[in-house]
């Protein structure tokens, strides 16, 4: 209700079906405020489940570091993580 106040209402949100958007709160609030949830982003046509699985395998993984020294240093990190995904 705060951030509707600074930044006015929108006409549309994206729901992504995660918790909070599915939460009868959250799904109560936007319906009392006349809010349409969308379950589909803009310029998107659909979700890429191999890309998406390789954004968890990456981000996920054991190896991922908290963050990356240098670019340098993201760029080795992904070159060696790229040939073992891929072999």
């Amino acid at each position: 209700t705060e951030i509707f106040a600074v930044h006015g209402v929108p006409d549309v949100v994206h729901a992504d079906r995660g918790t909070s958007m599915t939460s009868k709160h959250v799904s109560t609030l936007l319906a009392d405020l006349e809010v349409v949830r969308s379950h589909s982003r803009p310029k998107v046509s659909n979700d890429n489940p191999y890309s998406e699985s390789l954004f968890k395998t990456l981000k996920y993984g054991p190896e991922f570091p908290e963050r990356f020294g240098s670019l340098y240093h993201a760029r080795e990190f992904m070159a060696s993580f790229v040939h073992w995904y891929n072999h």
